[in-house]
């Protein structure tokens, strides 16, 4: 787990050794265990890695890392879980190691299978691969996207890549600049933009999760996609106590095999029915004395995140996991900061992109971690994208169930019990007035978010016309997903689940922490989008399988739990209290009310009138945020 970076040159000027390392420079906090820079003989390509220390912590797995005499150099950022088993079957193709880290068994496995070794492996990367015998520049991302690689492509001059959009401000002659086009539609879609392969920001580009590209010396470029979870879906049983068995089954190998390290482990707990899965099996494994292969002596902690007084606190969720289990847990409080409105701006300017929620939170727990000597976190990401586990996947479900009566009413009521008191009676009134539902959604295709969202329209605060200014490709879930199904293949792949990883990647590295997500095991995804919708939503409960797989092992409390709180700031309480002078000051300074992406005078009647009123909802907070956001990160 480390930060990358290289320059690729096209044209006669050579890359520097110190080029290199301003961009690594710039995000040692990925690696603060060490660093190097390697520059090839012809001096056309350079290669830079900073180091987070997580397996074999000797120097001897040090990168850039080369390897069959030479004719293979690596920058590797990411985890190899089965590196194990893989060494064991490279060994008996013939294959010798000098290392115990999984970077070599990462450019074995490219040496023995070529590009099909991606296959082999089950983990999360980013990386770049020279090949000198090819004469080619191989970069790759996994399965979903959980480490990213950032790209900048000069034709005819050179091709720049890094792991945060932040090093790109490091090259020499180039001007990183904002996208207004690309800016006003994250605004406005802030799940909208990682699954694109772009960015905020003029010419720098993303490889897009499941892809890979191959750079060659006279400046050639071209993308594959090496995955698509579509293809690889899998044979279920057909009685659902099998169903929930092989669930079991793959969940705990995945927790498992992600507690392969060197260097000590927690689990982030938020009370919340994903991330006390993890930490509860992990206890299992505890008492049950299993051996695990590369277990760290320091691997049990909790880190709690919590926000006394606020509507986001789960602090007595967490307890009841903790007393459950007789857990052991640090609570972190995030709603404690007499440096809040400095911390926050912080954050914006290092996360260096646009969120619907502050994120100096997820800094806040991973600092926490790494104070405590902690440097890999095993998490609960993956779930809400695969098993309708956010309100607005249970809607979009209801609106294409109507013709099902018994279904849909089951799936209103799960609905209905997701989200707080106040939001269930908007949605019975809209329900009351569009008494002609059934047709409304005929003529609408079914899809009934926008019509029930308690979103107001944010088209009067934009002039731009999205759609005018950039290309946006069609991502529609492959023909076997329908209705409900295909949006969630959508936001998993596209959307909501991209985005979130970055946002984790961003604020666990900026601690030097590792996050590890058993979720994401690919052999568990393929298996849950292989399941009929009825064993992910049914019985009264999102996550249907899930819950019925960890029967005895969570308390009924937080097994049950049906509202769903999320792991987002108090963002209500924030603008009526702590934050409520600095935003009256924003939307009136004239920067603001100058731009050219969003209509300042408009936005700046809405904001002073809920402010002065303390009427903000959660849901118009959540609308605000990414604007301002969005200003505060690129305001000069």
């Amino acid at each position: 787990m480390c930060g990358i970076a290289g320059i690729f040159r096209f044209d006669s000027q050579k890359v520097e050794a110190y080029e290199v390392k301003k961009l690594t420079d710039s995000i040692a906090h990925r690696g603060p265990d060490g660093e190097g820079v390697w520059i090839n003989k012809n001096g056309n390509l350079g290669l830079g890695h900073r180091r987070l220390s997580i397996l074999d912590l000797s120097e001897n797995a040090a990168q850039p890392m080369h390897y069959a005499d030479g004719k293979l150099t690596i920058v590797y950022n990411g985890e190899i879980f089965n590196f194990a088993e893989l060494r064991e079957e490279l060994k008996i193709k013939g294959y010798h190691f000098h290392t115990d880290s999984d970077t070599e068994v990462l450019l074995a496995a490219y040496h023995a299978w070529g590009k099909d070794c991606l296959y082999k492996f089950n983990g999360f990367w980013a990386f770049a691969l020279w090949d000198h015998s090819k004469k080619e520049l191989w970069l790759a991302r996994d399965r979903f996207g959980i480490k990213p690689l950032y790209y900048l492509f000069q034709k005819g001059k050179q091709f720049v890549f890094g792991s945060e959009t932040s090093l790109f401000k490091h090259i020499e002659g180039f001007k990183k600049e904002a996208d207004d086009a690309m800016v006003c539609y994250n605004i406005q879609n802030g799940w909208g933009i990682e699954g694109l392969g772009k960015t905020i920001f003029k010419e720098i580009e993303q490889i897009r999760p499941g892809h890979y590209l191959i750079v060659k010396p006279n400046g050639e470029m071209n993308e594959v996609q090496w995955w698509k979870t579509s293809d690889h879906l899998v044979s279920v049983p057909l009685s659902y106590n099998e169903q929930i068995e092989k669930f079991k089954n793959l969940f705990e190998d995945a927790v498992r095999i992600r507690l392969r390290s060197d260097v000590s482990i927690a689990s982030a707990l938020s009370g919340g029915l994903d991330s006390s899965s993890i930490f509860t099996s992990i206890n299992h494994f505890a008492k049950a004395k299993e051996k695990i292969y590369r277990l760290p002596k320091e691997w049990q902690k909790a880190f709690v995140a919590i926000f006394p007084g606020t509507e986001q606190d789960e602090r007595e969720y967490a307890d009841a996991v903790l007393k459950h289990i007789n857990g052991e847990a640090l609570y972190v409080n995030c709603n404690d900061d007499k440096n809040l409105l400095s911390n926050l701006i912080a954050s914006i300017k290092y996360h260096d992109s646009i969120s619907a929620t502050p994120l100096f939170i997820l800094d806040s727990l991973y600092a926490a971690m790494k104070h405590h000597q902690i440097t890999v976190s095993i998490d609960g990401h993956g779930v809400d994208e695969m098993m309708y586990g956010y309100p607005f996947n249970v809607l979009n479900a209801y609106g294409h169930q109507l013709q099902h009566k018994t279904y849909a009413k089951e799936i209103k009521e799960i609905y209905l019990n997701m989200i707080p008191e106040d939001e269930q009676q908007i949605f019975k009134h809209q329900i009351k007035f569009h008494n002609r539902l059934g047709s409304y959604i005929k003529r609408k295709k079914g899809n009934v978010i926008n019509k029930f969202s308690p979103h107001d329209s944010k088209q009067q605060w934009f002039d731009i016309n999205i759609k005018k200014c950039i290309h946006l490709p069609n991502h529609a879930a492959p023909q076997y997903f329908k209705g409900s199904e295909a949006q969630l293949y959508h936001d998993f792949h596209f959307t909501t689940l991209p985005t979130i990883l970055r946002n984790f990647d961003r604020g666990s590295m900026r601690n030097g922490v590792e996050i590890r997500m058993p979720f994401l095991d690919y052999r568990l995804v393929s298996y849950i989008f292989s399941l009929s919708m009825q064993s992910k939503l049914g019985n009264g409960f999102t996550k249907r399988i899930l819950r019925d797989a960890m029967k005895e092992v969570l308390p009924e409390v937080v097994r049950t739990r049906k509202l769903k709180t999320g792991f987002n700031a108090p963002l209500k309480s924030w603008f009526q209290k702590e934050l409520k002078e600095f935003i009256l000051d924003e939307v009136s300074s004239a920067e603001f009310l100058a731009s050219n992406i969003w209509n300042g005078k408009v936005i700046k009647d809405d904001v002073i009138s809920k402010t002065k009123s303390q009427t903000w909802t959660t849901q118009e907070t959540m609308k605000f945020w990414p604007l301002l956001n969005a200003y505060i990160l690129l305001k000069k």
